[in-house]
């Protein structure tokens, strides 16, 4: 009985008892010649990597032409959370279900239409419409790195690929909302600061986690952004130097840390915004994402918000301007 192939592996690569194996075809009636490619607990990744030296010639399918933009400079030019994410995004496309028993991954890139690309977009969007934008997006960006550099020489097919619709969030978060979630991050110290960083500066979480004392000017904080936005010098108010005072207990370089003065990692912190929601339903509020909270300094912003949020476009300004307008009865 033939072995099955796992899902994920490159074409003719096997898992045995202790290593993955590469299975030569050699003509019909003849023996499979079995070369050991790497050993069992290698990550997929790097399966993929020894299948390609292995070769001789390119293999010109989905998955070596993302493994290929990953190992790039350009790719490796990102912030490192956006290689994180972006690596998990090529290891679920590659690995996404195809029919009879193929993966994405292994398609070729000269089989790769606009109504394939469409087709998993679909399929995709029926569990997360916005991650199959962004994945067809990352396909592209490949696409577009290896055209320029004449690694292959097929057109585009993303350019032609709609991307599903996309909600904008509306969530506002009032003053008194604000308060008593402010309330409720007393259990987990360094929510607070946080809170008002995010509200006060408008800033994001990794731009926070990120914040250093070097920040603290004497006219005001240092506020840096990540995404292309333009940096900013926020001025001092009573509540922005109570949230970035030092603890006098502690030494570090971080404005948010922990008990040791380390920085928070974004996975603690994800996991205490994820309590604090839980105690903000049982307190009678709607929860609200942390990310909402430089929504709501922006909506409530009285001077230039395009300078205080940071962007360079007005029209992703609205997408963070969320507080309705008070208009007058028409009598």
């Amino acid at each position: 009985m033939p072995r099955k192939r796992t899902n994920g592996l490159p074409p003719y690569v096997y898992r045995g008892r202790s290593a993955y194996d590469l299975h030569i075809y050699n003509g019909k009636g003849l023996p499979r010649q079995v070369i050991r490619l790497c050993d069992i607990d290698t990550p997929m990744s790097e399966i993929w990597r020894a299948y390609e030296l292995f070769h001789s010639q390119n293999i010109m399918n989905l998955g070596w032409l993302l493994m290929e933009y990953q190992k790039s400079v350009l790719f490796h030019k990102n912030a490192t959370r956006t290689i994180k994410y972006q690596s998990e995004m090529i290891e679920r496309i590659i690995n996404y279900p195809r029919g009879k028993g193929n993966i994405f991954g292994t398609a070729g890139l000269k089989n790769i239409t606009p109504g394939v690309l469409r087709t998993y977009s679909d399929s995709r969007a029926k569990i997360a419409a916005v991650s199959a934008n962004r994945e067809v997006s990352l396909i592209s960006a490949a696409w577009n790195w290896a055209l320029e550099r004449d690694i292959i020489k097929y057109s585009n097919p993303c350019a032609l690929v709609k991307r599903n619709k996309e909600k904008a969030r509306t969530r506002y978060v009032t003053e008194e909302e604000y308060q008593i979630a402010y309330r409720l991050a007393e259990k987990y110290p360094y929510l607070q600061p946080a809170m008002e960083l995010a509200y006060l500066c408008r800033m994001r979480r990794c731009e926070i986690l990120g914040a250093t004392r070097k920040q603290i000017l004497s006219e005001g904080f240092d506020t840096l952004r990540a995404k292309g936005s333009r940096d900013a010098i926020t001025l001092w108010s009573t509540r922005l130097r109570k949230a970035v005072k030092a603890d006098a207990k502690v030494t570090g370089i971080y404005v948010i840390h922990d008990k040791q003065g380390q920085r928070i990692t974004e996975s603690a912190f994800k996991s205490a915004w994820t309590r604090l929601k839980k105690l903000m339903i049982e307190a009678g509020i709607e929860p609200f994402n942390f990310h909402d909270l430089k929504a709501a300094g922006v909506s409530d912003t009285t001077g230039d918000k395009l300078k205080a949020s940071g962007h360079h476009d007005a029209k992703m300004l609205k997408v963070y301007d969320r507080k309705k307008n008070k208009v007058k009865p028409t009598r």
